[in-house]
């Protein structure tokens, strides 16, 4: 339940994450290609991400070589998930959500190594100071509001997909 949890509170804090940086830019919202207030490869990635974190912790090494581990690990853990997620929304949606080739650092369309090392830094300092914070949430969070919203998230899923082979 609390892997479940975390899958549709960070795929919700995705969405608000991304809303704030459209208003703060003044660009249209574009964030996920489902109809509800949430955006999945957030709530795919983020809890990901952590299973390699917490394993990295268990380790006797120095407080930066774990951090550097952890950086590294991250980083290419990112760099593939923002690789697969593009290419299946391309492929089986049509959708093309970001195009990084006018950043200086960018590989192809869909990568690009200054994003991703924003993205890596951002999850580290979620995972060290408001993971706990989060935890606390979803230990909290009643069994019957994250089914629901899953629920809602499933039929969600299965009407954007429907629409596109219709």
């Amino acid at each position: 339940m609390y892997y479940l949890n975390e899958f549709v509170l960070y795929s919700i804090l995705g969405y608000i994450f991304e809303l704030l940086g459209a208003i703060i830019m003044h660009k249209e919202l574009d964030s996920g290609f489902m109809y509800g207030p949430y955006t999945i490869v957030y709530g795919i990635s983020i809890p990901l991400i952590y299973l390699i974190y917490k394993q990295i912790e268990k380790r006797p090494n120095e407080k930066w070589k774990k951090l550097l581990l952890m950086f590294i690990t991250g980083f290419a853990l990112s760099f593939v998930l923002e690789f697969i997620g593009a290419y299946l929304l391309k492929y089986i949606y049509n959708l093309e959500m970001w195009n990084y080739e006018k950043l200086p650092l960018h590989i192809g369309k869909y990568l690009s190594i200054e994003v991703t090392t924003l993205w890596t830094l951002g999850v580290m300092f979620l995972y060290k100071f408001i993971k706990p914070i989060i935890d606390t949430i979803i230990k909290h969070t009643p069994k019957f509001l994250s089914l629901g919203i899953l629920l809602i998230m499933t039929l969600d899923f299965i009407l954007t997909t429907v629409k596109v082979f219709i």
